[in-house]
């Protein structure tokens, strides 16, 4: 059998990934037409895979739960606004494509056997927390946006409930951190497929070669008292790479933001408004074309003369409408955009069966079943015995969402909750209380209110409370009232915003030609920074949604960043992995000198390989 000189198995992945990048965008052209399209089109009656991605099936309701907690959280981000369409449509998009390649991700991973030990994550932690990634680094920042290794190391050595829920959190992080940089680092190698990779190709699938290898992970070298690192070894490597430490000319600043806010009497304008539109609307008969003119002319939510599924509408609304005549108009409803009222045109049988029902969720905290079956148990009773389910909820519920809707779910079809609770409630007579309920979300108490087979024809004439022109001017004052405290010395900038209860946030570098925080590439803006010196203040700036104060904390000149600014963070990984290297080339030498008869091909996972 003829020998050849193999470079191991780095260009073997490297050969192999143009076939592997089109038979992962063909599989996922294909999961798309074939898996997510039938369903959508209902080609699929009765399959309970929504989605599969090779041989893994994705569920409809774990693909919805995700995008429920999605919207959920964008709700909450944006004070409780409702989420446009449009931004659903964006978020499912998103979850389906997160959805795809985490599978993807997760396949791949255990394909390669790659793996991650518990030591290198305390290596991590303990040794190299100043490169922790930023999601775990930002819990230990100070004020100035520094990372404090003292708190750092107090939290380490914090052994309450919540330290140690944090901890195992962080643990999966850097795991799974890990695990990725590991995978990405094998089929980074082999993204460029040069003719030299093709003719390799074509020795590889011609010709026959036996060879033995031994793979040297950089991570799996974890005595920190192997590299301790000093600090003229840090100083060392700074003047020889001074090069990859240039900087340009920047500035850094910390800012916040005066928000445009509606007032009581923004609000209370809008109700005169709308009480008008609901006196309109009771007046114009069901086929009256005047009804569309009317939302056309004067609704935020565009006119929509199509039958619509209760889901459509918030929970107000769809109570409303399942308890509704034609020609029926609802009381006016403060919803989360504004205010809303709704005449119901008309109303046709669904294909679909909607339920209705409250509940009370009991979380399972430290995988004590026990003791959550048991508080859940409890409130069953109470709610058996008579008590108000949707008190109950505001009051015990840990579902988030039960402080705004007292625990009551809307009405919602076959396929919208888990299987569980979707099976107890359609299952299960009107007027029943069911429970506990086991879910994946813990154990629930269900109140069945009833279950009805409509679409809606409705007019909804909904107007958003935005602030008025007062309004914004008043908003105008605080900011110029702030500018004028801070900028004579009368107050200091944080201690001032904090009193107004104005979260202070803290920019990046912003060189020249660069993107001023929540103002753009404000030229005059710019020059400012640049020409003022640190401490300065600037005079409001409008904003789309208010009006922006700024303090210059930070300048940088055009030349190199400072030593004792990287040292930690830049340059002391760098040394380490250095020393690391050394360790492995000793190691893959003293391993070829014991075996003379056998060829050893050894890997670094992160770098270049090294052949023998």
């Amino acid at each position: 059998m003829k020998k050849v000189q193999h470079t191991g198995i780095m260009n073997k992945m490297r050969d192999k990934m143009p076939l592997i990048i089109i038979i992962l965008i063909i599989a996922f052209l294909a999961t798309i037409v074939f898996e997510w399209g039938m369903n959508y089109l209902g080609l699929r009656d009765g399959a309970v895979a929504f989605a599969k991605i090779n041989s893994q099936e994705i569920t409809y309701q774990e693909f919805e739960k995700v995008v429920q907690q999605q919207i959920e959280q964008m709700r909450q981000q944006n004070q409780g606004k409702d989420v446009s369409e449009e931004q659903i449509k964006q978020v499912r998009d998103q979850v389906w494509n997160s959805l795809v390649s985490q599978t993807l991700t997760k396949q791949a991973i255990e394909k390669y056997g790659i793996k991650v030990s518990d030591q290198e994550i305390l290596d991590w932690i303990y040794n190299r927390p100043e490169t922790l990634p930023e999601p775990i680094k930002k819990n230990f920042m100070d004020s100035t946006g520094v990372f404090n290794i003292g708190f750092y190391q107090q939290a380490l050595n914090m052994k309450t409930k919540e330290a140690t829920q944090f901890w195992a959190q962080v643990e999966n992080y850097i795991r799974e951190t890990l695990l990725s940089e590991k995978l990405q680092a094998i089929l980074t190698e082999g993204v460029v497929v040069s003719e030299a990779d093709v003719l390799e190709k074509y020795k590889d699938d011609n010709i026959m070669a036996n060879f033995n290898y031994v793979l040297l992970d950089l991570n799996t070298i974890t005595d920190s008292s192997q590299f301790a690192v000093n600090e003229s070894e840090l100083k060392k490597y700074y003047d020889e790479h001074k090069i990859d430490f240039k900087q340009r000319e920047s500035v850094k600043m910390k800012y916040l933001l005066f928000q445009n806010a509606a007032t009581a009497e923004d609000s209370a304008n809008m109700l005169k408004q709308m009480e008008s539109y609901q006196k309109q609307l009771r007046a114009l008969d069901v086929n009256d074309s005047a009804v569309g003119q009317l939302i056309s002319d004067n609704s935020n939510v565009s006119w929509n003369s199509d039958y619509q599924k209760s889901n459509a509408f918030e929970i107000p609304v769809q109570n409303f409408l399942f308890n509704a005549k034609d020609g029926d108009v609802s009381d006016i409803i403060l919803g989360e955009d504004g205010f809303q009222t709704v005449k119901l045109l008309g109303t046709k049988e669904s294909e679909n069966i909607y339920a209705n029902a409250s509940h009370i969720l009991i979380k399972i905290q430290d995988n004590d079943t026990a003791a959550a079956k048991k508080k859940a148990q409890d409130l069953f009773n109470r709610v058996k015995n008579g008590e108000d389910i949707n008190k109950l909820a505001v009051q015990f519920s840990e579902d988030p969402s039960a402080a705004q809707n007292k625990g009551n779910m809307g009405w919602f079809t076959k396929g919208a909750m888990v299987k569980e609770f979707e099976e107890a409630v359609f299952n299960s007579p009107d007027g029943s209380i069911v429970g506990p309920v086991k879910t994946s979300f813990g154990f629930h108490i269900i109140k069945v209110y009833g279950k009805q087979k409509k679409e809606f024809r409705v007019a909804q004439m909904t107007k958003i409370v935005t602030p008025s022109s007062r309004s914004i001017q008043l908003t105008k004052k605080s900011a110029e009232e702030f500018y004028q405290d801070v900028s004579k010395g009368k107050q200091n900038f944080d201690t001032l915003a904090k009193e107004k209860n104005i979260i202070v946030q803290t920019s990046g570098d912003v060189t020249r030609d660069g993107t001023v925080p929540l103002a753009g590439q404000d030229k005059a803006l710019l020059s400012f920074m640049f020409d003022n010196k640190v401490g300065t203040i600037t005079e409001p700036v409008k904003a789309p949604n208010g009006y922006i104060v700024y303090e210059i904390i930070q300048k940088n000149p055009e030349g190199y960043q400072n030593f004792d600014s990287v040292k930690t963070t830049m340059i002391k990984p760098k040394v380490i992995n250095e020393k690391k290297f050394q360790i492995l080339n000793g190691i893959a030498k003293d391993l070829e000198g014991k075996n003379f008869k056998r060829r050893f091909i050894f890997f670094e996972i992160n770098c270049s390989s090294v052949s023998l």
